[in-house]
């Protein structure tokens, strides 16, 4: 139990539960073990190596009913899960090195608000970071901005079912390249998702499976699956505006039944297709996931202004699709 400051403890083999409020948790180590912030507020964690936690969908550090926290120069490496956030507001996680997280995900949040910046994610499976529904109460607001993304398993980034936000999300600054799969993800029903995606550079998605980091813990077999850089699908409510996004393996962007999303400014080059634009995947319907509806399928409808698509395989690639 940690119920003050503390610094420069070890903690091994561990379920560590931080009760009380304004506590400052730093320059620690906690190997094989988990950390619990739950229904706190005001706690700040830095400068800390959380590492070695294997159960598998279990994570390291979890943050549940919290508001007001700080998870800052931290090296989160190793475990199953790094951080899954759940519920809670507020959520700061800032200049982390995330690295070989290889059962689900580096960070999760839950019906959750926050920021996460200046972070550096590497051979994390499946995703860098997953977000998905929408907070009940407060803000509906997760920004992503000025963070490294290097090599990660499937999917960098990927918001799922984030549906009516009154709030603008931002994906913005980031840098990825060599994920798996895709770069950017909005998928599962995000519909009105208000998500501006903006400024960032994605690159060779798609890369080889073969050529990651293997771990003798993973439970799930790697894999390649779509390869594009920016992925839209099941949505709507979303700007991409001045991205660059070239030598993808697949579509630089690929819309498939969306409606409200605009690209515009982007620089879009070096792709098998530079934008594809489609009507809903058959495999939609029938998914274990948030399944789509009849009444939400359709064609896409997507504004494009000023945008610079040239020198991919195919520029622009319009699928007709009956409504």
């Amino acid at each position: 139990m940690i119920s003050s400051d503390t610094d420069l403890a070890r903690f091994e083999g561990c379920t560590v539960f931080v009760k009380g409020s304004g506590i400052s948790i730093t320059r620690s180590e906690f190997i094989n073990s988990r950390i619990f912030l739950e229904l706190v507020s005001d706690i700040v964690f830095s400068d800390n190596v959380v590492r070695d936690y294997p159960v598998y969908e279990e994570a390291a550090v979890v943050v549940s009913a919290s508001r007001n926290i700080v998870l800052r120069h931290n090296h989160i490496r190793n475990n199953a899960v790094g951080i899954v956030i759940g519920e809670s507001q507020n959520i700061k996680i800032e200049d982390n090195i995330f690295n070989d997280n290889y059962q689900h995900n580096a960070i999760a949040m839950y019906k959750s608000s926050g920021e996460i910046s200046g972070n550096l994610f590497r051979y994390n499976f499946p995703h860098g970071i997953l977000v998905h529904f929408i907070p009940e109460q407060g803000e509906t607001t997760v920004h992503i901005y000025d963070n490294i993304f290097f090599m990660n398993i499937e999917d960098a980034i990927n918001f799922e079912d984030w549906s009516d936000a009154k709030d603008e999300s931002r994906i913005y600054n980031n840098i990825i390249t060599r994920t798996a799969w895709a770069g950017i993800n909005i998928e599962y029903n995000s519909w009105d998702a208000n998500i501006l995606i903006e400024n960032n550079h994605v690159s060779e998605s798609g890369h080889p499976i073969e050529v990651f980091p293997k771990n003798r813990n993973v439970s799930e077999e790697w894999s390649n699956g779509w390869e594009h850089g920016i992925k839209i699908e099941d949505c709507s409510g979303i700007t991409v505006r001045d991205n660059t996004i070239l030598d993808n393996n697949e579509n630089g962007i690929d819309i498939r039944n969306c409606r409200d999303v605009t690209l515009q400014g982007n620089t879009v080059t070096g792709n098998d297709v530079g934008v594809f634009i489609g009507g809903p995947d058959p495999g939609s319907f029938t998914r274990d996931v948030s399944p789509l509806s009849e009444e939400n399928a359709g064609p896409s409808i997507v504004s494009i202004k000023d945008n610079y698509v040239f020198a991919n395989d195919e520029n622009i690639v319009e699928e007709r699709t009956e409504p």
